[in-house]
């Protein structure tokens, strides 16, 4: 499973999105514009960088999972409103936004918030159709809705959309998209992480969280050289700025012991700036 990692957008969003058909010829239009934005060469550094990066990544759904063992306080207010989906116009806000929100929702539906998943689900659908992925996932959709209330029934359903999810942006060339997707879903899980961690005490249930904020070094790395591939304009690099001020950040500690109070304040700080140049 670790091996066939794709981001948790890409797989709870993606296999939630389309339960309807309805509306096809509006949806192929949008579907070609998005082609159009992210057909581009690909070059053999950024595919290995990519493929580097997706293989030493834990799957999001594996610290989700550690999230809500690690008996903190579910706080849905951290989310990225579902209602901001509408003002993301351009394809760099919808593909990283579309990351963020495929884990909000995951993070509902490990805690069991059956409603509020529902109306991110219709969020994330929008999204994925801005950017022309909905189609790959109907095959899911159906053993999602049936197994929708089994966590370890959905969690085998998501591993088998892994493969499917990672063959259409691969053979589509959707590399710069899946990229973003990537970094958008990796900066949410830290959001929600380190936040969640300030409002609780140390401890043998949440000392795995701990662990994984330190290891996060490694990750961000590989990310934020991965952004790199593709930083051709401003916008790009303004969020390649903030998750190399990130990096540094996590660079700090030595060892995940050193991480404290005073170091999660300085990290949710620059996580909220990142956060807030994308989600708004």
């Amino acid at each position: 499973m670790r091996k066939r990692y794709i981001y948790l957008s890409t797989v709870i969003a993606g296999l939630l999105l389309t339960g309807s058909c309805s509306n096809k010829s509006g949806e192929e239009n949008k579907e070609q514009t998005a082609e159009t934005k992210d057909t581009m060469p690909v070059s053999e550094v950024a595919t290995f960088q990519f493929t580097y990066t997706i293989a030493n990544l834990p799957p999001p759904m594996q610290v989700l999972d550690e999230f809500s063992k690690s008996k903190l306080e579910v706080n849905t207010a951290l989310l990225n409103s579902a209602d901001n989906a509408d003002k993301y116009m351009t394809s760099l806000k919808q593909a990283m936004n579309y990351g963020i929100y495929g884990v909000d929702l995951g993070y509902l539906v490990v805690n069991n918030r059956t409603l509020d998943a529902i109306k991110y689900y219709n969020t994330a659908k929008k999204l994925a159709s801005q950017l022309g992925m909905e189609e790959t996932f109907n095959q899911f959709v159906n053993r999602f809705e049936t197994n929708s209330n089994n966590r370890d029934s959905l969690t085998r359903v998501i591993d088998d959309a892994y493969a499917a999810t990672d063959a259409y942006l691969r053979s589509n060339k959707r590399l710069e998209t899946a990229s973003q997707v990537l970094a958008g879903s990796w900066l949410e899980c830290q959001y929600l992480t380190v936040k969640s961690l300030l409002t609780a005490s140390r401890n043998a249930d949440n000392e795995i969280l701990y662990k994984r904020v330190w290891e996060q070094r490694l990750y961000l790395d590989n990310i934020t050289k991965l952004l790199s591939e593709f930083a051709d304009n401003d916008e790009v690099k303004k969020i390649k700025s903030d998750y190399e001020a990130l990096l540094a950040i996590y660079k700090e500690p030595s060892d995940e012991k050193q991480i404290d109070k005073a170091f999660l304040t300085r990290l949710a700080s620059g996580l909220e700036k990142a956060r807030q140049n994308i989600v708004e």
